[in-house]
């Protein structure tokens, strides 16, 4: 049996982070068309530019945060506080160096972006600001990651997630202000900023009132700690730039390739995938501590078993969740930001694809990671990221945008969505046909059952049009879906443990609800 303590930390992890998740969904559904009517298409476009590209100077972390989030979830805080002052030290202080390399690197970033892309001369200075103020926001990011990275690995996810929340709703008002007021594609950069800084001070807060014995002082950093740290780290760096190659280059190369204002079709099409899909990303990425704490006392049978419960929820869901969005996004665009930020049906379909290869890889991630196998994993997304970069060019320059999103759908299934299930049968002991047969098979049941329902789905929301029928075509999708994903994906037992998750949350919400009650 799993430690209820654990258990208790992931479903608090999962719940905050889902409600997170959530806001950030209502969020993005209701500032993006009001911030589009402040900015025209390439203003729009800048910022999301801006942020693609900074994601390449959190790199410079060399994955110090998250081989602090390894090595400190492996720790006991009672008995081993020495050593987690030793290794939050050492990331502290090497953090700070880092970002004053992040301040030069970016400065040279921000006059060299507008004329990297092909941004229009009234813009261009403007561009310039815009990237100053958003490598100003990493850095106090990177600053503080010792903090959040400590949080995360005393499963304190669902602090994170609260914290995550505040930063959301500030930067929400803050942009919606100073939209208002006329400051225009500087808004989102000033908004970024702000709430970077407040949410960095609440986090450094929160973690001395977890850890009131933590102690970060120069002379406790050490070579022999930063080597430690550093050693696993530059493995998650190197992991972080294949991320960078498969999620987040596609941007890059549209605006490269195609054109600035195709950026704007392609994130926005995408944009309710990527909120959905976090939902159901959350179920592997809130389990690494968890999987670490088992890991780190060699109970291999639970791992597995935590394991093989991760895959089966997350991956059907994310199949659910992807054909609902699909059957009902084409009605959902042209209402909600106009036709032409549509990337068409081939392109939506391909994203819907896309997001399910994802989730597939996540528990295999999750498990990897948690028990320090992070060399191979890499260098099997380094083979992806380098492939996908170029299938989404060479397709791009011939198909166009279905071409670039096809990229990384092909590069995917040639790589990880086959290596790391390898990676983590060989871990468990188990051959690969086996253990993909397990599991692997209901998901393509799963899939090919729901696929033409979706597509009738699909058909009938565009009948309806607009909102209403986005809402049908998602409806009856996710209404056939969730039997199916209920009766195939999951085994008796798991359903068993749902059932009694979701009774347990039953009756703590009655338990919220009954004194409100009561008063009235």
């Amino acid at each position: 049996m799993l430690q209820s303590k654990l258990i208790k930390n992931y479903l608090a992890g999962i719940s905050t982070g889902s409600a997170r998740m959530l806001l950030q969904v209502v969020v993005g559904l209701l500032l993006t068309p009001f911030t589009l009517r402040y900015l025209d298409r390439q203003e729009f476009a800048i910022f999301t530019l801006t942020l693609e590209v900074l994601t390449w100077l959190t790199l410079l972390d060399i994955g110090i945060t998250a081989g602090l989030r390894a090595q400190a979830a492996r720790l006991n805080n009672h008995t081993e506080q020495d050593k987690i002052n030793r290794l939050a030290s050492t990331a502290f202080f090497t953090q700070n160096l880092i970002v004053l390399v992040v301040l030069l690197v970016g400065l040279v970033m921000a006059f060299l972006f507008p004329h990297f892309f092909p941004i229009r001369p009234d813009l261009q200075r403007a561009a310039t600001i815009v990237m100053g103020l958003s490598v100003l926001g990493v850095a106090v990011s990177i600053a503080s990651q010792t903090f959040s990275g400590l949080l995360v690995a005393n499963q304190q996810m669902h602090v994170d997630n609260m914290i995550g929340v505040l930063l959301i709703v500030i930067r929400t008002v803050l942009i919606v202000v100073l939209l208002k007021c006329g400051f225009g594609v500087f808004s989102l950069a000033i908004a970024h900023v702000a709430a970077r800084v407040t949410t960095a001070v609440l986090a450094i807060v929160r973690v001395y009132k977890l850890l009131p014995n933590l102690q970060i002082r120069y002379h406790l950093a050490s070579w022999a700690e930063l080597r430690q740290i550093g050693g696993l780290g530059i493995w998650f760096s190197l992991g972080g730039l294949a991320g960078i190659a498969i999620h987040s280059l596609d941007s890059v190369v549209t605006a490269k390739v195609i054109s600035v204002e195709a950026v704007t079709a392609l994130v926005l099409t995408g944009r309710f995938y990527e909120l959905s899909s976090s939902l159901v990303w959350l179920i592997s990425e809130m389990a690494r501590p968890m999987l670490g704490k088992i890991l780190g006392e060699n109970k291999m049978a639970e791992a597995l078993k935590a394991y093989r419960s991760i895959f089966a929820v997350s991956t059907g869901l994310s199949i659910v969740v992807g054909l609902a969005v699909w059957a009902g996004n084409a009605c959902f665009i042209t209402r909600w930001v106009g036709g032409v930020n549509y990337g068409g049906a081939a392109v939506d379909f391909a994203l819907a694809l896309t997001i399910i290869s994802f989730i597939w890889v996540m528990p295999n991630r999750a498990v990897l990671t948690a028990n320090l196998k992070v060399r191979p994993q890499v260098l099997v997304r380094l083979v992806e990221g380098a492939l996908n970069l170029c299938l989404s060019i060479y397709l791009g320059r011939r198909l166009g945008l279905i071409g670039i999103v096809c990229g990384t759908l092909i590069a995917s299934a040639l790589t990880s969505m086959w290596l790391l299930p390898l990676l983590t049968a060989q871990m468990f002991g188990r051959r690969l046909r086996e253990f993909i047969s397990e599991d692997g098979l209901q998901m393509v049941k799963l899939f090919v059952l729901l696929l033409p329902v979706s597509f009738m789905a699909r058909f009938v929301a565009l009948q309806v049009g607009g909102y209403p029928g986005a809402f049908i075509g998602a409806m009856i999708t996710g209404l056939f879906g969730m039997p199916l994903f209920w009766f195939i994906v999951l085994s008796s037992e798991l359903r068993g443990q749902v059932q009694t998750i979701l009774l347990r949350f039953s009756r703590k919400a009655r338990s919220w609800v009954s004194p409100g009650v009561a008063s009235t």
